[in-house]
């Protein structure tokens, strides 16, 4: 399943150095539900990955998609927004 990390550019930094995003890591179903989140929380910055065990959260929904957590590190993901590069 892909889903979309809404994170901050420091912590996306520290993901970057480290080789991994430390479990668990929560994310969308859908680039604007992880954007709506963004918005509401402070964080610019938005990854996406294949989530290899995730469970559904009873929480954090919004109207843009369903929000997941996957249990393990990711260690493989993609930046496809950054407030910082892309705005």
């Amino acid at each position: 399943m892909k889903l979309y990390h809404a994170t901050t550019p420091k912590k996306a930094s520290h993901y970057r150095h480290s080789k991994r995003i430390i479990a668990p890591v929560r994310g969308f179903t859908t680039l604007l539900a992880a954007m709506a989140w963004a918005c509401k929380v402070g964080r610019t910055v938005i990854m996406e990955f294949d989530a290899q065990n995730p469970h559904k959260l009873p929480d954090h929904h919004n109207a843009f998609g369903i929000a997941w957590w996957n249990d393990g590190d990711v260690t493989e993901w993609t930046c496809v927004f950054s407030a910082e590069k892309d705005a």
